[in-house]
């Protein structure tokens, strides 16, 4: 009965004590662990809330760029109107500048055509005058 006693005693001993080393220590290695794992996971939860906040700017970004896009567009196609309707008023202008010149250009050759033949005239009569 001592035996057992003495065997149950050093069994005791040997589970209830922690080794000298606290670096041998099992319940050391596990606090190790378990801070490691705590500095982990923080440093995943800072990154994954950089992340949301790049993630954040970025999408305000689009959106900007989108509005800009949008805004840009609108005015391309006001340009496009705008250089639809000057044409049109240029081909307008030209068209009625050409008529212009082209009766005053008609009237000024029809009043030399007068002249020219009211001179042969007057002149034929002068030649038929002196004749006579």
């Amino acid at each position: 009965m001592k035996a057992v006693l003495y065997v149950l005693n050093l069994a005791v001993i040997a589970l209830a004590a922690e080794p000298a080393c606290p670096v041998c220590s099992k319940y050391h290695y596990e606090e190790m662990l378990l801070e490691r794992v705590l500095r982990t996971e923080m440093a995943l939860e800072q990154t994954l809330r950089d992340i949301k906040e790049t993630n954040t700017k970025v999408v305000d970004a689009l959106k900007k760029l989108d509005n800009e896009n949008a805004q840009v567009n609108i005015a391309i196609e006001a340009m496009e109107r705008k250089q639809i309707v000057l044409e049109e008023t240029l081909d307008n202008s030209i068209n009625i500048a050409l008529t212009n010149v082209s009766e005053s250009l008609i009237k000024e050759m029809e009043g030399r055509a007068n002249r020219i033949k009211g001179n042969i005239d007057l002149h034929a009569c002068n030649m038929l005058n002196h004749h006579t």
